[in-house]
């Protein structure tokens, strides 16, 4: 009697294990003032929002700039929201980065780093749409500080 308490209590966690329900990336954008200092559970996918420089030496300023004779060799920035073709940011008003993700996963930066055309977002892949839950801080571009995240599948059109 004792195992099939268990198992109805495992199958009545199943449901619990895949992601919340989520907003759509385009409605908190057009509406991020509403949203900024709460915790949100939102539905995107996100870009390298990294910027290239030239090697430095230690101690150097970060340069942005490629010298004729060198080439921009490495770079690094923010995970991006990606709004694709949904979201005209001219039209809402939004910066080249509209929502910036932040905080840390497996005890590394959430960000983009790496070698020219080499540049890889930890902990996120291009193309894949992600459920992440997290506050929204109200500065520009926003941040959403990652508490959790879940890769999703694409709902079949």
């Amino acid at each position: 009697m004792r195992f099939l308490g268990t198992v109805f209590v495992a199958l009545l966690m199943i449901p619990a294990c895949g992601p919340p329900k989520a907003e759509d990336a385009a409605v908190i954008m057009k509406n991020i003032h509403e949203y900024a200092g709460k915790r949100v559970v939102i539905r995107a996918k996100f870009r390298s929002g990294a910027r290239c420089g030239q090697p430095r030496e230690f101690g150097e300023k970060w340069k942005t700039f490629c010298g004729s004779d060198k080439e921009c060799a490495y770079c690094r920035g923010p995970v991006v929201l990606d709004t694709g073709e949904a979201l005209n940011l001219s039209d809402e008003g939004l910066d080249d980065w509209p929502m910036i993700l932040g905080g840390t996963y497996d005890g590394q930066d959430i960000r983009c780093k790496g070698p020219l055309n080499q540049v890889e977002c930890f902990p996120f892949k291009a193309g894949k749409t992600y459920v992440v839950q997290g506050e929204i801080e109200a500065q520009r571009p926003p941040k959403l500080l990652v508490e959790k995240f879940w890769e999703v599948d694409e709902p079949s059109k």
